[in-house]
């Protein structure tokens, strides 16, 4: 877990980007005022993804890469922050000539004083923002409110997003990212940063459980109830095998499952065959549906991992005298 309660924000720059145009920041700030860091840190690091650790590539010589030779020299002196804010600025103007993305400010700081894994360490933040807010300004002048609509930045907003940590010397740093479209991986993922997946296992792992479950929500043949009893079957078998082999799992999960529902799975997830992530599964665990919502603002949440338990704990039924749906629910005794 990644530590920033007692980071320093040393340097920041502020650029921004246009399909056609780009506006470099000329200044370096540092030490900025209490308020302003803990947004800044806030902008950073609130809605960052730690669970996904992806490290930079490059085809034939990882110097080549442009974010991460940046980033190292930028850890290696930081008197030339602004210079290499300004080149990560010219590089992802570069990647974003397209009119679908939208134009914003680029946000680049250098935090100190953060903690991975108990070891202090640098991070760079790089942050795109797409979109502003009107906020209210209200103050008390000689007892008199006045209000001013102000055109601001959001820092609880979703953005796209990196964080780049120095590991030191001996290894290459660890990069967490954030994107807020999925539209957006093309440009700022593969283009822009052009990193990878550090842990391949988890990676599949966690796409594959992604897929299984899109397909399983999708699926109109399924009752709510069987949906919620092929979601906990598919968890009950991430946690029981050690690889994750599409046939296999079809057949453990989907045993009367017809041969165009088979093509659609294998399709989908057959690239994702891999050996199963624990730490993977553990964040699946949490997003996996487990709650059947009503039209009568009514939630049945149901934490069962076999079907066939459902099937005789749970009654779905239709009531011709109010011409409306039920559910009938088995129990023993109140807990």
């Amino acid at each position: 877990m990644l530590e920033v309660n007692e980071s320093k924000l040393a340097h920041y720059s502020i650029h921004f980007l246009s399909e056609s145009t780009l506006l470099l920041g000329e200044e370096e700030f540092t030490q900025p005022e209490l308020m302003l860091e803990a947004a800044f840190t806030q902008l950073a690091f609130s809605k960052i993804e730690l669970e996904q650790q992806y490290e930079f590539f490059h085809e034939t010589d990882i110097a080549l890469n442009e974010v991460f030779a940046y980033s190292q020299k930028i850890f290696e002196q930081d008197s030339s922050f602004l210079e290499q804010s300004q080149n990560m600025a010219k590089h992802l103007h570069s990647v974003s000539q397209h009119p679908n993305i939208k134009s914003g400010e680029l946000f680049i700081g250098l935090f100190e004083n953060c903690f991975l894994l108990n070891e202090v360490k640098k991070v760079i933040a790089i942050v795109k923002i797409d979109e502003k807010e009107m906020f209210l300004d209200v103050k008390n002048d000689n007892n008199k409110m006045i209000i001013h609509g102000v055109d601001g930045i959001n820092v609880k907003k979703i953005n796209n997003m990196a964080i780049i940590v120095d590991m030191g010397q001996e290894q290459p740093p660890a990069v967490f990212i954030k994107t807020k479209r999925k539209e957006d991986i093309v440009y700022w993922q593969e283009r822009f940063l052009k990193i990878k997946a550090a842990d391949e296992h988890y990676h599949k792992t966690d796409l594959a459980l992604n897929e299984c479950k899109k397909y399983i929500l999708k699926e109109e043949n399924y009752s709510n109830t069987e949906k919620l009893g092929f979601l906990n079957k598919t968890l009950d078998y991430f946690r029981n095998e050690e690889e994750f082999q599409v046939d296999h799992y079809i057949d453990t999960v989907f045993e009367q499952a017809d041969a165009t529902q088979k093509d659609i799975l294998v399709n989908s997830v057959k690239p994702y065959e891999t050996v199963i992530s624990d730490s993977a599964l553990e964040k699946a665990e949490k997003k996996y549906k487990r709650k059947i919502k009503l039209d009568s603002n009514i939630e049945i949440q149901v934490n069962i991992q076999h079907i066939d338990q459902i099937d005789e704990l749970i009654e779905v039924g239709y009531d011709e005298a109010t011409n409306r749906k039920f559910y009938k629910i088995y129990f023993q005794d109140e807990i």
